[in-house]
This record gives C-alpha cells, structure tokens and sequence, in this order.
C-alpha cells in the first residue's frame, strides 16, 4: 500500500466523520482532508515537484500541515519534515521548503486529473535522527515500509473509527506523524492537533474533545503531573515513548491522568518496535512485546537488535547504515528479553558510564533520583575523570517550590544505590537541554560541562 492509496482508503469508509481538528479552528473530514491533499499535490507538480524529489516543510502542527504532507506523497516526491527549532532548512536535501506561510496558497491550487504513479518502493518520508549522541542524519523511509508498519502498528495497539487521538508531538517527528496522523488515517479515527504543546493547554483538549488515546514522551508526562486538576473524562491510556520513563514518574501520570501510562520502544530508523499495548497487563518499565511482523533479539553485548519492514532504506547523507547481511538494525540500545518476550532497555550505548573500570548504567541512577520528592527530572551523565575515567554527574530539575540540596540528594542516593552508582556530583537546572522529538540532549550537557558552562556541586560527604 502506498499513501495514495490509504488517503483514498480513509476516505471512501469515512469520508464525512471528522478526522483532523486544530487549534485555528479547523474541523476536516476524511473527504475534505483527501481533496486538499490533492490540491497541494497539484500545486507542487506545477512547481516541477515529482517522483523522486524532496519537499522540506517546516511548520506547526495544524490540518493545513497533514493536507501538505500528504500532498507531498501524493505528487511522488519525499516528506522531509523539519523541527520549528532546527537552523539549517534541509541540509541541502530538499528541492522545496515549504514553510507555515506556504500551506494556505498551496492548498488553493485547482484539483489534478491524475497523479504519478508511485510504488512500494517510492521514498515517502525522510527523517532527521534525534542526534542526541550526535550529529543528526536523514534516514530514508519507502511507501511500503511506513504503511505496512501503520497497518502492524494498528493491529497491535488496538484503536479504532470511535477513538480520539491527541496530538500534541509535533508531525515533523516520526513518533508524531507514525502514531498521530497515519495511525488516525489506517483506523478512522479523529485526531486533536496542538500547534506546540503546553500542559495546561494539553490537560483541556483531553476533556474537551474526549480523547481516549494519547502518545506522548515523558517531559509531556511530567509537566501534565505538575499542574492540578481533575482526570479527563474519556481518556483510555498513554503510550509513553522517545525517551526513559521512571517508574516514579509513570505512577505520578498515571495519578494525574486516571489511566495507565504504557511504554513503546522504536528509534527514527525503524519507528516502533515494541508496544506495551492492551489487553495484556501493564508491566511498569518494560518497553513491551514486538509489533506484528517485528522480530527483536539481544545481541552477545546487550545490544538491541531489530528486524522486519519498518527498517528504514538507508541514510541519505551516504553514512552506512548499521544493517547486517540478515537485514538487522543495530539501534544502539542496550537491553534485555524477559522469558514472556518482553524488551526492557537498561540504556544508550553511548550514554554507558564506565568509572573505574564499573559499568554505570545512568537510566539505573536516574530511577532512583527520580524518586526523591523534590525532583521533577534528572539526567545523569559522564564527566572524564583523571583518576576515575569517567565521573558520574547527576543534573536535576527540582519540583516546583522545591529546593532539594546536593548533600540530600546524595544521602537519598546513597542509601539506595551501591558506591560505585552514587553521583559524586550535582547540578541544578531550570530546565534539561530538549530536542525537537522531547528527548534530553545529553551530549549538550556533557559538553556544558566540559567547557564549564554547567556548574556542579559535590556532596559534603
């Protein structure tokens, strides 16, 4: 199946229910969305834009943005979304950028009588890499990778024509254009669009609009858990994914949102892998079971290994891709099967701190920080070290109204952590460094600290 062909799909089971609603005001159906779709895609073939080329589009999550997207795929050519807070436009990769001020003239162009023919193997999505180790790369991904991925991904979680999906991670990421809008289009279900997300504003939309189901990363959960207020009425469960979850502050959202808050697992270059999805119980911290047609294996060094059609094609910045010959991903995750075939990730690779020849794993120290009362996040890092290789450095954002100390942090850690796991450094911070996806940039931080921009308290003892 292509993205033609499940536009037209959508829209031919339920062309008149709403699909897309926005913060502008905007309330589409499945048939309108289609017709506009395909106006920009005529737009675009009068622009010269044709199988084989890229569009960049940068711009906030609105029903303007999924009509330009699918537009995009709809003339042949490849999605390049790009974050509102990335400098370069498209890395030289894009024949079109196409920014917020673009979309309304683009979705006015007159209807094309035909469209290019596209295939399986067609580009349809290129997606920057977090880089949160480092520098971020274009992954290629094909029609027939993103939607049979979709269709699995559908299978396993469950939804279905009377679920509302909230979609407050932004569409230019794959966690948001994966499992918003082409999980919303395979099943019939509505979406909820926030042009950028805030608590508040989130907390609102999921009791005004009734939404049962809402993926999210964990700096969303922790900000919702801060601000005070009744449970949303309608809402099923979250799917939390794109970066750890403490157990600590799965429970806290589980509170505030009076639902269970699940764990996913995937990466840019094969999207989700895993899903802790119903009706199978919950399990607090494990990422959960492969998807449909997803096969996992733990290498001989703990890394975590994927395989199946939701692999991406390669990267286009001609970087190896990290495929072997029997076509599986090396994600650079570490990470355990339980005997029920559950994943749970132990942390990055190369987030591995190795102090005195100890391997500290910082996800491990993170969960127990965590839990202190006064912390809202944490993020532990290595700092080189003459003597030691490599220091172990917590840097915490406290809880509002709080003031949580160095030395108590230390002493909460100590008596629950072996010496060798204990951070031996504290910084406090009013907010951890975030990419576009919500994951905590821990190179940013080490490279704070290594230039000295981050200052650090050690412990009295």
């Amino acid at each position: 199946m292509t993205v033609a062909e499940l536009v037209a799909r959508a829209a031919g089971r339920w062309g008149e229910r709403v699909f897309v609603v926005d913060d502008a005001g905007a309330a589409w159906t499945f048939a309108q969305t289609k017709e506009r779709a395909t106006r920009a895609a005529a737009a675009l073939q009068a622009r010269g834009i044709g199988p084989g080329d890229r569009v960049a589009l940068r711009a906030a999550n609105s029903a303007e943005f999924v009509a330009a997207w699918l537009g995009v795929t709809l003339a042949g050519a490849a999605v390049l979304p790009l974050s509102l807070a990335s400098t370069d436009e498209s890395a030289g990769l894009a024949k079109l950028t196409l920014g917020a001020a673009d979309l309304a003239a683009l979705l006015a162009a007159a209807p094309v009588a035909s469209l290019p023919a596209i295939t399986d193997d067609t580009l349809a999505q290129v997606l920057f890499t977090s880089g949160t180790t480092g520098g971020a790369r274009p992954a290629a991904v094909t029609h027939g990778s993103l939607l049979s991925h979709t269709q699995n991904v559908a299978r396993t979680v469950g939804l279905g024509e009377d679920d509302v999906v909230l979609g407050a991670l932004p569409l230019a990421h794959s966690f948001g254009s994966r499992m918003v809008m082409l999980l919303a289009l395979a099943v019939g279900a509505r979406v909820v669009l926030l042009a950028r997300f805030d608590a508040a504003r989130a907390l609102a939309r999921l009791d005004e609009e009734r939404v049962t189901f809402w993926p999210a990363v964990p700096t969303m959960l922790a900000a919702v858990s801060a601000v005070d207020g009744a449970a949303p009425r309608a809402l099923k469960w979250v799917l939390s994914a794109g970066a750890p979850l403490p157990d600590a502050l799965c429970r806290r959202a589980e509170a505030r949102l009076g639902c269970e808050v699940r764990q996913g697992y995937g990466l840019t270059e094969a999207s989700f892998s895993t899903i802790d999805a119903p009706p199978a119980p919950r399990t607090i911290g494990s990422v959960g079971r492969p998807v449909a047609g997803v096969e996992v294996r733990i290498a001989a060094d703990g890394e975590v290994e994927v395989r199946g059609p939701h692999v991406m094609a390669g990267y286009l910045d001609g970087t190896p891709a990290p495929v072997d010959a029997g076509g599986w991903l090396r994600t650079g995750d570490l990470g355990r099967l339980d005997d029920d075939g559950r994943l749970w990730i132990v942390d990055r690779k190369k987030d591995l701190i190795i102090r005195g020849g100890n391997n500290v794993y910082p996800a491990e120290v993170e969960d127990v920080l965590a839990t202190h009362p006064d912390v809202a996040e944490v993020a532990v890092v290595g700092r080189p070290d003459d003597y030691f290789g490599e220091e172990i450095v917590a840097v915490v954002v406290a809880r509002a109204g709080r003031a949580p100390t160095a030395d108590e942090l230390a002493a909460f850690a100590r008596a629950r952590l072996p010496a060798v796991k204990q951070p031996r450094e504290l910084a406090f911070v009013d907010a951890l460094p975030l990419g576009a996806s919500g994951k905590v940039l821990k190179r940013a931080l080490r490279q704070q600290l290594a230039d000295g921009t981050l200052p650090t308290t050690k412990p009295s003892s």
